[in-house]
């Protein structure tokens, strides 16, 4: 049964980056309200959901045994947050690397559609996992990363229109495919590679959403920004009540 929500979490996903050609074409007022909707969702996730995560991940890891030998315990419970830095440097950096390239067009969107096809590939990697520990953390995962993969195909799919069509939404359907296949070969995976993985992609997260997820304030909808914020704090509140862990 986890596979098969895994499948259906990952479709879409996948989906969301043929959605995302169909979102940037629409008038503009619309492209605004689902994107302060997608917005608040991001900000919940982050804040009662991926914070959390990497300060348990690392509580849990500094119990492990032999740990101590290496670093003092403080040390190591900021171990995962040190790979989300590494995950937000990253990030940033192909960012920065990407638009103060002086190469073509082509070029710049190639390095954004690598580093984009790496997050993708280590969502699909981590999903089947998440539905493992819940299967509403896992739908909650879903519909936070496909509020995030929108937004952020959408944003591609304006600057870059004709390699959008060519080669992004392949490629990050293709990274979403591998991961998920790496997943399922390799299943299942340790807790440390998953919480390495999680960290260094809340990272990426956490770069898109305070970048990129959220309009500027002349841009935003208020009220669909707090309905997204507003649904994603109660769901996660509920699946934390049920999955406490």
């Amino acid at each position: 049964m986890t596979w098969i929500i895994a499948s259906f979490c990952v479709s879409v996903i996948a989906g969301c980056h043929w959605l995302a050609g169909v979102v940037a074409v629409r008038p503009e007022p619309e492209q605004q309200r689902w994107a302060s909707l997608g917005g608040g969702a991001g900000v919940a996730y982050v804040f009662l959901h991926l914070l959390p995560e990497l300060a348990i991940g690392g509580n849990a890891l500094s119990a492990t045994p032999g740990m101590q030998t290496f670093a003092t315990t403080p040390v190591i419970e900021a171990l995962l947050f040190l790979v989300a830095l590494l995950g937000v440097t990253f990030f940033f950096s192909m960012d920065v690397i990407s638009s103060q390239s002086k190469k073509s067009n082509s070029m710049v969107a190639l390095i954004h559609g690598l580093s984009f096809a790496l997050i993708n590939y280590l969502y699909a990697y981590t999903l089947p996992s998440l539905i493992t520990t819940g299967r509403l953390y896992g739908l909650l995962f879903t519909v936070a990363i496909s509020a995030h993969v929108l937004v952020a195909d959408r944003t591609m799919a304006r600057h870059h229109p004709r390699v959008y069509r060519r080669r992004f939404r392949w490629l990050g359907t293709a990274a979403v495919v591998l991961g998920f296949s790496h997943a399922a070969l390799l299943h299942p995976i340790s807790d440390l590679t998953l919480a390495i993985a999680t960290a260094f992609l809340g990272g990426g997260v956490l770069i898109s959403v305070f970048r990129e997820e959220i309009p500027t304030p002349s841009a935003t909808r208020l009220s669909w920004f707090l309905s997204g914020l507003g649904m994603m704090t109660l769901l996660l509140l509920r699946a934390l009540s049920l999955y406490h862990h």
